[in-house]
């Protein structure tokens, strides 16, 4: 069986177009879906993040950890609106400092905070010593100095946050699923101008398909005498 001029070319044009869609598609989907982009503002992440810094959120993590810088809105601080601090301490840990340590302690510890600005982890000076409820976290801001963190709500459950609180944890913008879902978005960009030319060069191929030569049927054919 004949196939008509272009026919392989629309099958493929047909196909990448919808691959391109589906996969540009899913991309969004996900990203809209699992996490959140936000524009830092403020001093109270330096020097990690600064004024105007690009943060992308993981929404409902399976978990929160010590170190995790976090997005958060909290009632009970009077936080309705997002908020970034990071974590310290979890539920069962003992948190503490003391006016004049060189280091916060976690339990009974030393608390390596490589992230604090000017090396000032106990800046500006406020003693506290809480043991984390559970489901329950500490959040402290990395430029001490320029906070409202736990230390200043002790009367709330120890200045502790409840997890719930938590909207997502940051995530570098470079990490592998960032890479997948970069590479996918991609891949289906590339496939939509592939496709469509492969669509018009189909339809270009099938109007110059050649007019049939032959005997026409139901034509009447008269020989000379």
């Amino acid at each position: 069986m004949e196939h008509r001029p272009g026919r392989t070319w629309g099958i493929w044009a047909i196909a990448l177009l919808i691959s391109g869609v589906a996969l540009n598609a899913g991309a969004i989907a996900l990203m809209v879906s699992r996490f959140e982009p936000l524009y830092f503002a403020g001093d109270s992440m330096l020097p990690t993040l600064r004024d105007g810094d690009e943060l992308l959120l993981r929404k409902d993590p399976p978990e929160v950890r010590r170190g995790d810088i976090v997005g958060y809105r909290s009632v009970a601080w009077q936080r309705p609106y997002l908020c970034v601090g990071r974590v310290v301490a979890v539920e069962g840990d003992h948190i503490a400092y003391a006016k004049g340590d060189a280091t916060l302690t976690l339990n009974g510890q030393p608390l390596d905070e490589p992230y604090v600005l000017g090396g000032a982890p106990g800046d500006p000076g406020m003693s506290f010593a809480v043991s984390v409820p559970k489901g329950r976290v500490f959040v402290l801001g990395d430029n001490r100095g320029n906070s409202e963190d736990s230390r200043y709500f002790p009367e709330l459950q120890y200045g502790t946050l409840a997890v719930s609180d938590v909207t997502g944890v940051g995530v570098p913008v470079e990490n592998a699923l960032m890479l997948t879902l970069g590479l996918a978005s991609s891949v289906g960009t590339l496939a939509l101008p592939v496709g469509l030319g492969l669509g018009i060069a189909a339809l270009v191929a099938r109007r110059k398909r050649p007019v049939p030569t032959g005997p026409v049927w139901g034509a009447v054919h008269i020989e000379d005498s």
